[in-house]
């Protein structure tokens, strides 16, 4: 079973309908690997769906993001943005092009004293480091 049919299933499960936009939602979000935000998302529903509205595109965003199938990033000062990678991954934004890319956790993070030891339980970790990309730089 692909990431777009466990969806579909989570959704019938709720008894959410699913509509051909949330179906195109779906699609897109699961295979974009660029973070995009609901805005980008939105002008892309556009193209297929032209009388999409922002509130179905943001409201099954947000339904995605409770049911786990993908990662709300607050990063951006300007808006919030999606990943369809829920494991463990950290981002690095780019001040000055806006660029969210994904990297792989760094061993020091991972020694952060918490955990059952403690009595504190990680549900989620989001570590984002800001600055300008190489590519900004030159």
């Amino acid at each position: 079973m692909n990431d777009v049919e466990a969806v579909v299933r989570r959704f019938r499960d709720a008894g959410l309908k699913i509509t051909p936009q949330r179906l195109s939602i779906f699609e897109l979000v699961m295979k974009d690997r660029s973070h995009p935000s609901a805005d980008d998302i939105y002008r892309k529903m556009l193209e297929k769906h032209p009388s999409i509205s922002f509130t179905t595109v943001y409201k099954t965003l947000q339904t995605l993001r409770d049911f786990g199938q993908i990662i709300e990033i607050i990063i951006d000062p300007e808006r919030a943005h999606y990943d369809p990678v829920v494991t463990d991954h950290y981002h690095t934004f780019c001040s000055k092009c806006r660029e969210i890319k994904d990297f792989l956790p760094n061993p020091v993070t991972k020694a952060v004293p918490v955990g059952p030891d403690n009595g504190f339980m990680v549900q989620s970790v989001q570590v984002h480091m800001k600055g300008i990309c190489g590519h900004c730089r030159d």
